[in-house]
């Protein structure tokens, strides 16, 4: 159907019409009238018994209206079953005699509406008027579907970007600190020492031994460079630490973008991952070395199986998880802060792997505990609202469970991630 500033077309549908077992010559001149009079609107195909039975066996209908001939020297009522079988959708009118009693054949399943011969001149025109209007409303039905459709469509698509956006953003504040810290490194480099050294042995490069003895400059020279040696060693080691972090974050970003792609095309990336090693892998993206002189990490593992699912949406979603509980320390001052990581099997359902993060942070008001996974619920001034409900729509699809629990501002929260040992198995 043609379609214009979202409005149902103004176009006159048509109703195609089957005419099973009736010959033109049946209907009297004044029936023909009407049904010429409609012109366009009206497409009417003339069928014999065993084009019905043909068509029988193709599960497409090519017919809205079905006038079966029902009456008692024709075959109708033997084909009508046939017909209902493979054309539910059409309704079906039945052509009966005028000397049928009233209730003869009115119970009849697989005919809509049966009418008497001499009536058929009022009968047919009226049917056809019904189905022309039942024509419109079905396909003004399915423009409104598809108007359904394309707005979900276009929502979907906005959650993805956001999603995507908010995990990207993430990850760069952790990309940002990593290049602060190369940066000051590098800007106060022990390597200007180097240099500074190099400098004044130049100067003296005819008499380096008397300088070097017996000068106060130079006698400094060579317990300098015996610490230089080892500051030197671990600005490098900093260094490639942080540059091994941005590499590890950059792939990450890459792999937010590709996971999502993959998850539009409803296919998933799903392997045996160690939930364990990822968590450990979450830590270190979402804290910092400099974190460790106000927060305490303590990790309680135990042994459990793997979980077969797509690796960069759940560290996605731990990433998510562990920063909200870094954030909500953060906001809580004056406290020894300890945040505890916890892995287990359910102790109901040895084919489910249980992670709890428990921190000790600002905690949840008992009126925004039920919002938690709103889309667009946040209680941060720069927010959006957008994580924790991504984070819980992708757990849904691996077939887990995402709760949180707070005994009340500045008690702590506990988000608690159920995931099946096959998550995978959960995602379309």
């Amino acid at each position: 159907m043609a379609e214009s500033n979202g409005q149902v077309s103004s176009e006159c549908p048509v109703l195609r019409v089957g005419m099973v077992g009736i010959q033109e010559s049946d209907l009297s001149p004044s029936c023909q009238n009407v049904l010429a009079s409609q012109g366009s609107m009206v497409q009417i195909t003339w069928l014999d018994n065993a084009s019905v039975h043909l068509s029988c066996v193709e599960s497409y209908n090519p017919f809205d209206l079905i006038l079966v001939d029902c009456r008692v020297k024709r075959r109708g009522k033997d084909i009508a079953c046939d017909i209902k079988k493979s054309w539910d959708n059409a309704f079906i009118l039945g052509l009966i005699d005028d000397d049928v009693s009233d209730g003869e054949g009115i119970n009849e399943p697989a005919i809509d509406w049966l009418v008497k011969e001499h009536m058929a001149d009022i009968a047919i025109p009226w049917a056809i008027q019904e189905g022309l209007v039942r024509r419109r409303a079905l396909i003004e039905r399915e423009h409104l579907r598809r108007q359904v459709e394309d707005a979900s469509y276009k929502i979907e698509m906005a959650d993805v970007a956001s999603t995507v956006l908010h995990n990207v953003g993430n990850v760069l504040n952790s990309v940002n600190v990593a290049v602060y810290v190369v940066h000051d490194l590098i800007h106060q480099s022990s390597v200007i020492l180097v240099h500074r050294i190099a400098e004044l042995l130049k100067r003296h490069d005819e008499n380096w031994e008397i300088f070097l003895t017996q000068d106060p400059k130079g006698k400094r020279i060579p317990p300098a460079i015996m610490k230089l040696g080892s500051h030197l060693i671990e600005e490098q080691q900093t260094v490639l630490k942080e540059l091994e972090g941005l590499v590890r974050n950059i792939v990450h970003m890459k792999q937010i973008i590709v996971s999502h792609q993959t998850m539009a095309k409803s296919l998933g990336t799903n392997e045996a991952l160690s939930v364990v090693e990822l968590l450990d892998q979450a830590v270190e993206l979402s804290f910092q070395p400099g974190d460790a002189k106000w927060v305490r990490i303590q990790r309680d593992y135990q042994s459990v199986p793997n979980v077969i699912t797509d690796r960069h949406q759940l560290l996605q979603i731990l990433v998510n998880l562990l920063r909200n509980a870094k954030q909500a320390m953060q906001l809580q001052v004056g406290v020894d802060h300890q945040l505890t990581i916890r892995v287990e099997i359910r102790t109901d359902d040895e084919f489910s792997v249980v992670i709890t993060i428990q921190d000790t942070g600002m905690g949840i008001a008992p009126d925004h505990l039920a919002r938690m996974f709103t889309r667009g619920f946040t209680t941060k001034h720069d927010g959006n609202g957008i994580g924790l409900h991504s984070s819980m729509v992708t757990i849904h699809r691996m077939g887990g469970l995402l709760q949180a629990h707070s005994d009340g501002v500045g008690a702590g929260a506990t988000l608690t991630l159920i995931l099946p040992v096959g998550a995978g198995a959960g995602q379309t």
